[in-house]
Parts: C-alpha cells; structure tokens; sequence
C-alpha cells in the first residue's frame, strides 16, 4: 500500500534538506517555522476554514506563497475555533520574543484572515516595529467591547479576560498596518471604526463580501498586494490599479448587480449586466489577440550566469515602478565602452553624492566623511534622526563649512529612514545635479582595488558604465572589546574570505549610478531605471554586465559576481563595546528591529584578514587633520566620543548587559586576537 502523502512543509525540515526550523504540535494550535535566506519573516494565523482541516496535506496559511518568495514563516495551524484565545500560545509567543526569535529581520510581517486577521493585530503587538496585513479582521470579541458583533458564537465564549483581548488598542507601537475589507460589509466595518493611528492604511475592497482574501486571489491581486506590504510599502494607486481587474470577474458582476437590485434600481442593474458581458467578451479577444504565437524559449546569453544563478536573482525581490515598455524593445543591460583605460592624475570635475541616514555616528563620521573625500566623493547628503550624540550637530557643522548638506529625516513612525530620505533627496539640487550618486552607510567603506585606488580608477576601468553594483564584504570584531578611537578601517581588519558568503546579508550590494536621464530612482541598494530610454550599461565590482534580470529585480550579488575593482568593506559590528551602544540606539534604517545576539551572529565574522584598505591611512589622516583644524568640529567631535564612552559605561551598569557582551564576545571570535 503507498504511503499517504506528505505535507510540502516537511519536505523543507526533513533531514538532508537545506530547510532550517521546527514543527510543534499541541492539542488547539500547531506552529511551523521555515528558516529560508531571506530577511522578511512572515507570520501567519489560520482562519476559521482551516479550523477542521485533518488533512495528512495541511499547510498553515500562505505556505506555498512563502515558499515561492523565499521568506522566512512561522505559520500558525489552528485546530480550535478560539480566536487563538489560548493561554498556552501566548505564553510560547512571549517566549520566543524573549528568546530573540524575531530578531536579526529587516521586516516581521504578521498576516491573517478573519479570525487570523484578528490575532495578526493582536499578536504583532509582542514585537514593536512589526508591520501587519490584516484581511477582513475581527478587532475583538469581547461581548463587553463589541455587543453589536452577531457572528462568531463560539468565539464569543473564549476567555477574553487573557492578554491581547483587543487588537484595536495594540497597533500603536506596530509598523504600517494594512487592513482590507468590503465597506459595504456592515459588521466589518464596524471593527475597521475600531482602528485608529497614523500608521493605520486601509484598503476598500468593494463588494467582496467577507471573503476579501479570495476575490483578491480570484483577480490575481493577493499575491503582489502581499509581497508589496512585506518588501516596501503598498500605495494606494498600486494597490487600485490591481483592483481595476475586479472588472472582469463574474463574481464582482453578481455582487454589485445584486446591490443594485437590493436598492430597487432594476434598470440599473440590468444595464451594468449587460456592460460587463461585453466588456469581458472585449477583454477575451484581447487576450486571444495578445497571446504569443511563438512559444520558443528564447536564447540563453553565452555569457550568462549558469542556469541556478539565474534561478536565484528570480527569487529576489522585484523593484516597483520598473514596468516593461508597451511599445517598443525593453532596455537590455550592456557592456560599457571603453573599458579599460587608465585614469588621468587630476581627478574630474564631476559632483559625486553619497546620500546617507545617520543616528548616533558621531565618533565614526568624520572618518567616514574624510575617507570618502579622499577617494572622490565631492558631497554628502546626511539625514539624521533622535541623534543623542551629536551626529546631526556634527552635520550640520559640515554643512557650515560647505563640505555637506544635513536634513532632519523626514520619515514617520513605522516607516522606513532611508526610503523616507532617498524619496525627499530626490527633490534636492544636490541630488538632481550631479553626475554619480550612491546611498551608503557610514559603516560601509568602498575599497577601490585598481590604479590609486580613487573613484577615477574605477570608472577607468569599467568604461562608460551606467550603474556600478559593489559586493559587501563583511567584516568582524577582530577580536577587539574595547572601544577605540583610533580608525575603523585600521582597527578591524579581520573578515569573511574572498568568496565566502556565510548568510544571505554577505551577499548584500550597493550600487554607484550615473545620473543620466536613464534614471528614474536612486534606492537603496540598486536603482530603478526607465526601460523605454535605451540600453543600461551596468556591470559588477569587477567590470562584467550584470545579468538582465537586474533590471527588474533583485538586491544581492549572485553566484559569478566579480569584485576585481571594488569591494564594499561593511564594519557592521565594530567592537563588542560599540555594539552595545549600537544595540541600544536601534537599526537606524530599520526601526523597530533590534540587534542583539542574531544580528551580531550575521555579521560578525573573523575568518581572514584583509588589510588591503589600510593603504589609504596615510591620506586619511591627512583629511581628518584638515577637518578638525576647525574648533567647532573638533569640539563636536570629541563631544561625540566622551558621549559614546559614557553610554558604554551607562550600560554595562544595566541588568543584564554585561552578560550579552560576555555572550557576543564568544560568538565567531577571533580567538587570536581577543583584546580588553
């Protein structure tokens, strides 16, 4: 007899599968978590549908969709009709965020439908910064808070004097939370009337009746509705334009005709009727139309990477706004002419940008500042936010002396500092007028590896390039406790090999682009260009065309990135002391997420030393000695680093504080060089 089938989920945790995580069974809720290479964690609740599912076959809710976008999930399966009102689960949750299971994400996203939309506002509130997608969601059912609430009887009955009894008070310290819902359900209603907050985003998904999850997927809307909310942030023009297909689905038809008739418009309805079945009929032979002709796959490049790079930067996130034309060819990525040369002496007269967000930098970032002056960046756009030390005092001395702009970080709680930041920096001369532009941070130092080591030898070398992408090399304590004054790039250079990638994070790449009118928007990690002005000569730290699925997508360096010309050092961690203070502060480009033990484990690694970057100390001192000959900025500094001494020391006076330094210190040492 063949035995039944197993659930996909065991296929991830079997032994000898490349799946990380845990499956736990209990009597009234099961949890699964996956661990992929991904630094999006979703979290999902069963809805009451799944409640009686006793299938060999189950999977906990969005599965499959976590699956195919390479996220890490921990799905809740629920086999009790209890709104998850179960002592026992909230116990476990309190557990893992004592653990720090949610640490070390860019994003948690918590998701439910329903019942599950509930409990993804309710328990999103155990991790501050968490973003939520909540669907037709029930706020409570507490009889005492919601008397009008006629459905749900059972739910009703559970034990609603527990902790997390009411979502609509618990989302003022999440994320954005996204809610959609049918207006003209009335009950649904009633709880969105419930909800209140600036990082409130309500989506209206008009005649879906209660099952908004299903008329979304029906119209193909779910899926990138889903993956907008956990990898940027869901417009409201983006998410009705993927709406406007509800035209062409019979079910949308049935509903709204149905409330025409309800009204008594009987004309009315039987005009829209008809209206829809010639509108679909249009969109039909459209489709038919459209459809291609030829089903060949097309020819792979000679030079492309092998079939499962390719595979891989598939996976990666896609970037908004970068549509394919309509008309015409889509832009192809080129090799740059002129690759090669030699750069002359004097460095070109061209405005070179970094734009940059900063909180609580200031012993680092005039190192930082010196060091990128020294290698040709001629401006610095530094966005500051809730500085304690004197970082944005600092900037703004900068600013006085001409040698950068400072802005006060525009973004709102929840949000992102760096999107917030890029997005009002493209409105700025500085910004609009020069020639490169990058976003960086001031723990990454671009090591340029060809001729003097300026930003002249590299565009020699690449030729005409478009766009640069520069793989992260991560760098660890190199054995070192203390805090020092002395250089970043001098004190630690111990790191991860050549081609070592150890985690998803060493792969991560930031991109030099020219400001041409290919351009559309300077992000984070790569930019977004036009696909209807011509060719993009894009290439890698080492001189080669990036593949063309970089166009649309993806953030990190694939299998055959080369790094000949330049690497970007990443001092992530500093010493095991700056990290503490670093931990306090909070991710500044990701608020609400913290670093602790996880984080510390993903970038601190010691496995080889590169001290190549060293030869730049020389110039480098000689620009920091340029910069404090100014007293003002001299004085900030040192301000900066007695500051960042005395929160040390403040710290380690904390319960608690000094065992996580003990803890970190052992964790991917460099056992040679332990110091302090």
């Amino acid at each position: 007899m063949d035995s039944p089938e197993t659930p996909r989920w065991l296929d991830d945790l079997r032994p000898g599968a490349e799946g990380q995580g845990f499956f736990e069974k209990n009597l009234r809720h099961s949890l699964m978590f996956i661990k992929r290479p991904s630094d999006r964690l979703l979290v999902t609740f069963d809805n009451l549908s799944n409640v009686n599912d006793d299938s060999i076959q189950r999977e906990p809710w969005a599965y499959k969709f976590a699956s195919d976008g390479g996220y890490c999930h921990l799905g809740i399966m629920a086999h009790v009709s209890d709104w998850y009102r179960d002592g026992d689960l909230i116990r476990r949750f309190q557990g893992l965020v004592a653990q720090g299971f949610f640490e070390g994400y860019e994003r948690v996203v918590f998701a439910g439908v329903s019942m599950g939309g509930y409990a993804a506002l309710a328990f999103s509130s155990l991790v501050p910064g968490a973003h939520v997608i909540a669907i037709n969601p029930q706020t409570t059912l507490d009889p005492d808070l919601v008397p009008w609430e006629t459905r749900y009887e059972n739910g009703q009955r559970q034990d609603w004097t527990l902790p997390l009894a009411d979502g609509a008070a618990l989302t003022s310290g999440a994320g954005r939370v996204n809610v959609f819902y049918d207006p003209y359900f009335e009950l649904d209603q009633k709880h969105i009337d419930r909800l209140a907050g600036d990082n409130l985003r309500i989506f209206k998904c008009w005649f879906s009746n209660h099952k908004t999850a299903v008329f979304l997927r029906k119209i193909g809307a779910l899926k990138p509705v889903m993956t907008h909310c956990i990898m940027d942030e869901l417009t409201q023009p983006q998410f009705y334009s993927l709406y406007r297909e509800r035209r062409y689905l019979p079910w949308y038809r049935g509903a709204l005709s149905g409330h025409f008739r309800d009204k008594g418009r009987e004309a009315l309805a039987d005009g829209f009727d008809k209206a829809f079945r010639r509108r679909l009929r249009r969109h039909k032979r459209r489709l038919e139309d459209e459809a291609p002709k030829d089903t060949a796959l097309p020819a792979v490049k000679p030079d492309e990477p092998a079939p499962e790079a390719l595979a891989d930067i598939a996976k990666q996130p896609r970037i908004r706004g970068t549509v394919a034309p309509a008309d015409g060819p889509a832009a192809r990525i080129t090799a740059p002419a002129n690759a090669g040369r030699t750069a002359p002496a004097a460095p070109a007269r061209q405005s070179r940008v970094i734009v940059t967000t900063m909180k609580n930098e200031g012993p680092f970032m005039l190192e930082w500042v010196a060091y990128n002056r020294l290698i040709g960046f001629t401006d610095f756009l530094i966005y500051t936010n809730d500085c304690d030390d004197g970082t944005d005092l600092i900037a703004k001395r900068l600013e006085v002396l001409g040698l950068a702009q400072h802005r006060e970080n525009p973004f709102k709680p929840g949000g992102s500092p760096q999107r917030s930041a890029l997005k009002d920096a493209g409105g700025l001369d500085v910004v609009k007028g020069a020639d490169w532009l990058i976003c960086a941070d001031c723990d990454e130092f671009l090591n340029i590896r060809t001729g003097a080591g300026r930003l002249d030898d590299l565009f020699a070398a690449v030729g005409e390039a478009d766009a640069i992408s520069i793989c992260w090399k991560l760098f660890g304590n190199s054995g070192r406790v203390d805090y020092s004054e002395a250089p970043v790039i001098e004190q630690f250079d111990r790191c991860c090999g050549e081609l070592e990638f150890p985690n998803y994070r060493a792969l991560g790449m930031k991109t030099l682009v020219r400001n041409t009118e290919r351009l559309k928007k300077l992000r984070i990690h790569r930019p977004a260009f036009h696909l209807d002005r011509g060719d993009i000569a894009w290439v890698d730290g080492g001189g080669k065309p990036m593949p063309d699925l970089y166009l649309e997508q993806g953030w990190k360096a694939y299998d055959g990135f080369s790094h000949d010309y330049a690497r970007l050092h990443h001092y992530a961690v500093r010493s095991v002391d700056s990290f503490l203070v670093k931990r306090d502060r909070g991710r500044t480009n990701h608020v609400g997420d913290d670093q602790g033990v996880t984080y510390w484990s993903n970038m601190n690694y010691n496995s080889q030393t590169d001290t190549s970057i060293q030869t730049r100390l020389p110039g480098l001192r000689r620009e920091m000695d340029i910069l404090l000959q100014d007293p003002e900025l001299a004085r900030l500094h040192k301000a900066a680093v007695d500051w960042h001494r005395g929160k040390i020391e403040d710290l380690r006076a904390r319960d608690g504080w000094d065992a996580f330094r003990e803890q970190i210190r052992g964790i991917n040492a460099a056992p040679d060089m332990q110091e302090g």
